[in-house]
């Protein structure tokens, strides 16, 4: 059920750089999914409210946490927010990922905040005892603790994020800048390194899913394709409302083999990888090891 409610801040506090962290005591949204998200409003004569992915929830705190990069006049303000002070919000809006059948692995490509909702997915995912990899794409330090894992026979030997880490989520970070224990190169490139080390019969089992900017995801489409896989990605889009009304967030997603035009808010913002229609500028790319992408 959909909510407006006065946000509450409990902590915010910096991560690093232009990374930043948020709890919010938001009764009603406590019981959200990976992939839903909330619109926030940011503070006084800003009138448009701003969608954030949930990065995982407290229901015994009837909290929801977000992770946020400042980008502009909104998240700037949202820095100087202090526990206390109390903003609207509406949510939890969207579908969230859909868990993968018993039996399959799941693949999760993150770049940049994206990572937000697939994180929460990949402890989702863990506590249904689904083997998941978590790759994460960022052109910075990770903003989150890190520690080194032994090297596995499908995974670069590398830094992993420890809070996945200690439920049994592998997990790896890629960069184009050279940076000890990160994959250099696109994580796209990557989770194509991956999906090619690993047995036909495992990787039939295998699923994708991603969220993060739009050019990897499209690049992430084509491994999608090359290894005949499926998967589930997460659009980014500027919202007015949130919930429909306003028809301004839509994409293309092709259906029964007919393009239509659906609304990412309410029809979303998850939406079958292979079903959504991928920039034309971004269609020619034929090799995932050759894709490039932002994260």
């Amino acid at each position: 059920m959909i909510r407006r409610i006065q946000g509450r801040v409990v902590e915010n506090r910096n991560l690093h750089d232009s990374m930043w962290f948020l709890r919010l005591h938001a009764p009603g949204l406590e019981q959200a999914q990976a992939g839903q998200f909330i619109q926030l409003t940011c503070g006084p004569g800003l009138t448009v409210p701003r969608p954030f992915s949930i990065w995982d929830s407290q229901p015994t705190e009837q909290c929801i946490d977000l992770l946020y990069r400042v980008v502009g006049k909104g998240s700037r303000r949202m820095t100087e927010w202090q526990p206390g002070f109390t903003t609207p919000l509406l949510g939890p809006l969207g579908c969230p990922f859909m868990s993968p059948p018993a039996g399959t692995q799941a693949l999760l490509v993150a770049g940049g905040v994206g990572l937000a909702p697939l994180d929460f997915f990949a402890r989702q995912l863990a506590a249904q005892g689904i083997a998941t990899t978590l790759l994460w794409g960022i052109e910075s330090e990770s903003p989150l603790p890190v520690a080194a894992d032994p090297e596995r026979e499908t995974l670069s030997a590398g830094l992993a994020l420890n809070h996945l880490q200690r439920l049994g989520v592998y997990s790896r970070l890629a960069s184009l800048t050279p940076r000890p224990g990160f994959f250099q190169g696109f994580v796209t490139e990557l989770a194509a390194e991956i999906l090619q080390k690993m047995e036909p019969g495992q990787r039939r089992h295998c699923r994708l899913y991603t969220c993060g900017p739009e050019p990897m995801m499209a690049a992430l489409a084509q491994v999608a394709e090359r290894f005949a896989l499926q998967g589930e990605a997460s659009l980014e889009a500027h919202m007015a409302c949130g919930f429909g009304g306003c028809v301004g967030c839509v994409a293309r997603i092709r259906e029964h083999g007919t393009d239509h035009y659906r609304r990412v808010c309410m029809d979303g913002p998850v939406f079958p990888l292979q079903d959504v229609d991928w920039p034309a500028a971004d269609r020619h790319v034929v090799d995932p090891a050759e894709s490039r992408c932002r994260m």
